[in-house]
């Protein structure tokens, strides 16, 4: 990570401490947010890359937001609107861009759900000196890299501090924008059954119902419109599953570039796959390997329950990152390499995990 500035060494340290009910300090630090984007005519949203739920839902409805408030908003990042999302307003104007150049004082920009500088459009480490970067998010290892930071790992979904955020400036929340963040906080919640939903996160979800959001179409749309070529890439993966650890605890499956052409399938389309050996009676650490363009590197999904090892553990061990039950890592090896490597990785961590007494 490259040094920061200096405003931004001094801001990160307000959000070191959020409060996790919107108490101060997060509720003061997200009216900050609220007011500065009031007080700009520009707004440069930018997204993570291997776009979900969450970062499109809380997206798209700032996106709402700023236009209802005469701003001139742009949103980008490193790929593509996954087909699945793209009932929600302004997907359309969505521009993918692998880089961007920082060099504006003017106006915002604006990352959500992001954790870190290198997760997204290449060039922010060559920002402008005085440069403006807000940062909203709830990953745990957020690297606080904004020149105001609004993280608060307790919170169940970006989107939900984004509802957070309009609802302490007053701003309205249209039936759209509902929409918008209910998407988000039921991707990144499983439905609202996540061990990261919380009585905070039932509330949002039934003011936005109560604002016009209908859960039956969002889920329609969300987990009820795969592809055929989809499928059969699903059906790829969970026929090479394999199990292994102390009560076969532990499952890991894997796909190729040759499946992907194969099937016709799109790099969205496994979405929630990683999710799929959960519901093996069983199993509590699962992982999907997937294979990147170009065969040099490896995409790794991890996802666990409670009672083992933190998928967040194994992640960051093999320098990746994300949350305690859902994170992820990029292994720079081939495939059959990177199979090995996550395994090891896998009994390693849930030996010290035992050892520890957990």
């Amino acid at each position: 990570m490259t040094t920061k500035t200096k405003t931004t060494a001094k801001t990160a340290q307000a959000s070191a401490a959020p409060g996790s009910d919107g108490s101060a300090p997060m509720a003061e630090l997200l009216l900050q947010a609220a007011r500065h984007l009031e007080a700009a005519s520009l707004w440069r949203i930018f997204s993570h890359r291997k776009l979900d739920g969450d970062a499109i839902g809380s997206a798209t409805a700032l996106f709402e937001a700023g236009v209802l408030q005469g701003k001139h908003v742009i949103w980008m990042g490193p790929d593509p609107v996954p087909p699945s999302y793209c009932f929600l307003p302004h997907t359309e104007e969505y521009v993918a861009r692998k880089e961007h150049s920082f060099d504006s004082e003017s106006g915002l920009y604006v990352f959500l759900d992001s954790a870190n500088e290198d997760r997204g459009v290449k060039g922010l480490h060559g920002r402008a000196p005085r440069a403006f970067i807000l940062n909203i998010d709830h990953h745990e290892d957020n690297t606080r890299y904004g020149t105001l930071n609004c993280v608060d790992p307790s919170a169940s979904s970006t989107s939900e501090l984004i509802w957070r955020l309009m609802t302490a400036a007053g701003w309205p929340i249209t039936a759209g924008i509902a929409e918008c963040l209910y998407t988000g906080i039921s991707a990144d919640t499983g439905g609202f059954v996540f061990s990261n939903t919380t009585e905070l996160t039932y509330r949002a979800g039934a003011d936005l119902v109560a604002r016009g959001a209908s859960p039956m179409k969002i889920d329609t749309a969300m987990r009820q419109t795969r592809s055929l070529a989809g499928m059969r890439l699903w059906g790829a993966a969970l026929s090479r599953l394999t199990c292994w650890g102390q009560d076969l605890q532990f499952a890991m499956t894997w796909l190729s570039r040759e499946d992907f052409e194969r099937t016709g399938a799109l790099s969205s389309d496994t979405e929630m796959l990683v999710n799929q050996p959960l519901l093996i009676r069983g199993v509590r650490f699962a992982v999907l390997l997937t294979e990147e363009e170009g065969g040099s590197e490896v995409k790794v999904s991890f996802r666990s329950k409670e009672g083992t090892v933190t998928a967040s553990t194994v992640a960051r061990s093999l320098g990746g990152g994300g949350h305690p039950r859902a994170s992820a890592a990029i292994l720079a090896q081939p495939l059959n390499q990177a199979m090995e490597t996550i395994r090891k990785s896998v009994d390693d961590a849930y030996a010290e995990w035992v050892s520890a007494g957990r």
